[in-house]
């Protein structure tokens, strides 16, 4: 009797044995935890020490890394995902917002932002284009005269379409107010004019992030009929003109 007894009775018995099971457990979770939120810490620290990427997909569903810190954004992307962002271009939204940024910048000026204007154009020309530019402008001396004038030029644009045959050649036509003194005299002259672009895609960066330049450009004024239209087709704009020459 005494012997079954024996068997039954464990060798040894602790009191508090669940508790240190339960603190044992406690102790490797808050481990794993820590471990865990130091990582989570050090991956935050890293996602902030690097520049932002911007992923941006078109009206096609075609989707680009679009980054303005240039090449140092694209650190750990894959190559055919940065493949893919140089060589898609952009978006007609762009191309037109583009176009309208130049021609404000060239055709709308007063007598204190006509440098300023004009030096923003030029920077976004390509350098060959930039050359003649200015090389036209310094032998007409053109700044100079605006200057004596105090010439001011407002431009209204109409229409703006591509070239069916080039996607990134625009023709445009707008309505543009000049005001100018000679000899004590104001002058307005109300020109309805033509202008004809074409656009070179290049790699986006910091410095262009639109990845255009203005290749070729010319402006004519527009006379009769087709005067009359693109004044009807622009709101606000009198049908009337006071007379005068291309600037």
């Amino acid at each position: 009797m005494e012997e079954r007894n024996k068997q039954r009775e464990p060798k040894f018995y602790e009191m508090d044995g669940a508790l240190r099971a339960y603190s044992n457990r406690s102790i490797a979770i808050a481990g794993v935890m820590g471990l865990t939120a130091l990582i989570a810490v050090m991956g935050f620290f890293f996602v902030r020490m690097q520049p932002p990427t911007v992923i941006k997909v078109d009206s096609a569903g075609q989707a680009q890394v679009v980054s303005p810190y240039g090449a140092s954004a694209h650190r750990g992307l894959l190559p055919s995902v940065l493949a893919s962002a140089r060589t898609v271009g952009p978006d007609e939204y762009e191309k037109q917002a583009f176009i309208k940024q130049f021609l404000g910048h060239y055709l709308s000026y007063d007598p204190h932002t006509l440098g300023q204007n004009w030096a923003d154009a030029m920077n976004m020309m390509t350098s060959n284009l930039r050359h003649t530019a200015i090389q036209q402008l310094q032998k007409d001396n053109a700044v100079g005269k605006l200057e004596n004038e105090q010439a001011m030029s407002t431009l209204k644009l109409g229409s703006l379409e591509p070239n069916k045959e080039n996607p990134l050649t625009y023709e445009a036509f707008g309505v543009r107010t000049v005001h100018r003194m000679v000899n004590e005299h104001e002058i307005t002259d109300k020109l309805v004019e033509q202008y004809h672009l074409r656009l070179v895609s290049m790699e986006r960066s910091a410095d262009n992030p639109d990845g255009l330049l203005v290749g070729e450009y010319w402006s004519r004024q527009i006379e009769g009929e087709k005067r009359d239209a693109v004044l009807g087709a622009i709101p606000g704009v009198e049908s009337e003109n006071t007379g005068g020459e291309n600037n």
